[in-house]
């Protein structure tokens, strides 16, 4: 195998060592395609350095579900910080879509919890940090993390949809129009859509006009 490939490089190059174009034989091409399955089969041989990475095995230890989230338990403005959610709606989404995020103790080395795959989901919907920081913080695997959050927001979805975003009756519209009348005086009205406030500077002799209650210009 070795000396197919000196003799096809040889034949590659001219006598000031430059690459020449040469008319490959079919010969040739057999040589080139067994080259290129040789390198690919050495490269799928190589063994692993590690079957789990060192950093990873402190999980049970080091792990932000295991150190810092109990604490944020304890100060609910902390909790909802970090997660955008109270402690109350997150146990509550928790209980909703615990079953189906159980995995099989025995089909995986070691499992991670419901709990957990929420906290990583909800830490990463929150912040949009990378998948590589989540892996850190919470000593789990990249592609392990990769899998989790589109599972769990899969799940998420599954279970709320019937309940926030149920299809409304004829009832529920006379329902909602009601509330509306009520509340901000507008009849037959279904529904309103939020806007958002798109940050500009300041245009000249305007005083307060572009000025918001989130105090920016907009």
């Amino acid at each position: 195998m070795i000396r197919a490939c000196q003799a096809f490089n040889a034949r590659c190059r001219d006598r000031h060592g430059s690459v020449s174009r040469v008319h490959l034989s079919k010969m040739d091409v057999e040589t080139v395609l067994t080259v290129i399955l040789y390198r690919r089969l050495k490269r799928g041989n190589r063994r692993r350095r590690y079957w789990v990475h060192p950093i990873l095995t402190t999980r049970l230890t080091e792990s932000h579900y295991i150190i810092l989230y109990p604490k944020l338990r304890q100060y609910g403005p902390k909790f909802f910080n970090y997660f955008r959610m109270s402690i109350k709606s997150f146990d509550d989404l928790l209980a909703l879509i615990n079953e189906e995020l159980v995995a099989d103790e025995n089909t995986v080395r070691y499992t991670i919890s419901p709990e957990e795959k929420l906290i990583i989901t909800l830490r990463y919907l929150a912040t949009g940090c990378s998948l590589g920081t989540l892996s850190y913080d919470y000593r789990i695997g990249k592609s392990t993390v990769a899998t989790i959050i589109p599972h769990v927001c899969e799940t998420i979805w599954r279970k709320l949809k019937p309940i926030v975003m149920s299809e409304p009756t004829k009832e529920k519209w006379y329902e909602i129009s009601e509330i509306f009348e009520k509340h901000s005086k507008f009849p037959n009205c279904l529904g309103a859509l939020d806007g958002k406030h798109i940050r500009l500077i300041q245009p000249e002799h305007t005083g307060s006009m572009y000025y918001n209650y989130k105090h920016f210009f907009r």
